[in-house]
């Protein structure tokens, strides 16, 4: 009966370790479809599928770490993202004439059209970390 004993810890030690394996394959999957959801997402629809990439839950240390890594990417380009969208209807008013030419609004957006492209390019750099890592994932969990 001494012998079961050991054997039976291995067994539950191999199964726990399998049930963690099935959760980082799940967790890595389902992680490469919402960034996929998200680079795939038109302009407007891109703020709410980072949403989709941040509310992804993961237990696995590893797919977590990808995660922070690709919203790291993601976060700076939707900023980017929202505040073109600012330019755009700020330049839109303008055109309407329901904003005065040297109004502080007007004058603000050089620096919001430099910030974005600052961001913009943050985010592309970031995401071929992402990029990179969720492949790694791939290898590693398969799929």
């Amino acid at each position: 009966m001494r012998h079961s004993i050991p054997a039976l810890w291995v067994a539950l030690g191999l199964s726990v370790g399998a049930c963690q394996g099935n959760a980082g394959r799940r967790e890595s999957a389902s992680l490469a479809e919402v960034v996929d959801r998200y680079r795939n997402a038109e302009e407007g629809a891109k703020s709410e599928r980072a949403q989709g990439v941040l509310a992804l839950a993961c237990t696995d240390a590893t797919v977590c770490e990808v995660k922070r890594i690709c919203m790291a990417a993601i976060e700076p380009t939707t900023k980017a993202l929202a505040l073109k969208n600012e330019v755009a209807q700020c330049l839109n008013e303008l055109d309407q004439k329901k904003l005065p030419p040297d109004s502080p609004e007007v004058a603000a957006l050089p620096d919001k059209l430099e910030e974005a492209t600052r961001l913009l390019q943050d985010g592309r750099t970031k995401m071929l970390e992402c990029d990179k890592r969720l492949a790694e994932l791939r290898v590693q969990f398969g799929g």
